[in-house]
């Protein structure tokens, strides 16, 4: 539903699950069905159009019977059987456990009657009837269980839908229904003790109800003084008719100030639920701050380097120098050798110059 549009407003009086309930039935977003030629199919039409169908279907079998003998009586009966069948079956507003009802009556029907006519002979004329009642526990049950239209009486007086208001008041019921639903949500997140929210909701529902009836009967009288001031037939008639045009709009002044009461009083829950969130998240930290004291103290021990750290430095610091010092000397017999550099325990003159890198070394480590 748009947020433009409110939602229906059920009686405060009522029980909540019958509240409920007629909420959910007047914004069924699915269509009313309809006959072909627009009639809206409702609770008593699907009535009497089963009546009808069972008196055609009594009256065609007993003429059969009387005219020919209950065997074509009972052919007849059949044959009808089998007919609200298939439609049980096609037309898609049956009830799927009605349709899967009828297609077992028919089916059992047609296997059940010829063997109880043939098993006996002298009281087979009593299977017809047997056949007419299953049609007549059809033809019932198809009528109590399809889907129809809500009956436009069916809560008069208990529900008020948005088309009953004008589009120009549907904003002052959609602020009064969201801060409802912000009191609603306030309940569940403060437990309904802080604030009181059970008896400010009880008080906003019927604020909501009184606020809604009231603006059924505006948009009743406004459309009557339009007509009224449509048909005017002068400037003197026109003139009388503006102390109604004053009340009408005291009424949308009045409306309008009593819708602003009640949204501020949203704003002010909608502050309290946000002060009652940051105490809890202080409340919070504060609970949780001891858990991270804990953690620095058992961090005291870094702030004191232990003595066999301070041996790992001085060896670590050592083998760097140790690193560097060979780098140089290598770079440095390179240079003297004309760029071909000569590895230790080679032929030529330069292996005395690479048997001094250890010996340099033994006495840097020493």
């Amino acid at each position: 539903m748009s947020e433009d549009v409110p939602r229906p407003v059920v009686d405060p009086t009522l029980p909540d699950a019958l509240r409920e309930r007629i909420a959910r039935e007047s914004r069924t977003p699915q269509p009313p069905p309809r006959r072909a030629n627009g009639e809206v199919v409702t609770r008593p039409v699907r009535v009497r159009e089963g009546t009808v169908q069972v008196l055609a279907a009594g009256f065609t079998a007993a003429l059969a019977s009387a005219a020919a003998g209950w065997p074509l009586g009972l052919a007849i009966t059949v044959v009808i059987l089998l007919a609200q069948v298939l439609v049980l079956i096609c037309v898609e507003d049956t009830h799927p456990v009605t349709r899967v009802l009828g297609a077992t009556a028919g089916a059992g029907t047609v296997v059940a009657t010829p063997a109880m006519v043939m098993a006996a002979p002298d009281g087979a004329a009593a299977a017809g009837w047997l056949v007419f009642g299953v049609f007549v526990a059809l033809v019932g049950a198809d009528a109590a269980t399809a889907r129809v239209s809500r009956t436009p009486d069916d809560h008069e007086g208990l529900v008020i839908l948005p088309d009953d208001v004008s589009d120009h008041d549907h904003a002052h019921l959609t602020a009064v229904q969201r801060t409802i639903d912000r009191v609603a949500a306030a309940r569940d997140e403060l437990g309904g003790d802080s604030l009181d929210t059970d008896r400010a909701l009880t008080v906003l529902r019927d604020q909501e109800w009184r606020i809604a009836a009231l603006l059924v009967r505006q948009r009743e009288l406004r459309r009557a003084h339009l007509r009224r001031w449509q048909r005017a037939a002068s400037p003197r008639v026109r003139e009388a008719l503006k102390p109604q045009r004053e009340h009408l709009n005291a009424v949308d002044a009045a409306v309008r100030a009593r819708v602003d009461e009640i949204t501020e009083y949203g704003r002010l829950v909608e502050r309290a639920v946000a002060a009652h969130r940051e105490w809890e998240q202080c409340q919070e930290a504060l609970d949780s701050t001891a858990e991270y004291t804990e953690h620095l103290a058992s961090a005291a021990f870094l702030a004191t380097p232990p003595a066999d750290l301070d041996g790992l430095t001085a060896t670590a610091e050592a083998a760097r120098r140790v690193r560097d010092e060979r780098v140089r000397l290598l770079a440095d017999h390179v240079l003297t050798t004309g760029g071909a550099p000569v590895w230790p325990g080679s032929d030529d003159g330069a292996s005395g110059a690479a048997a001094r890198v250890p010996a340099e070394s033994d006495r840097l480590g020493a």
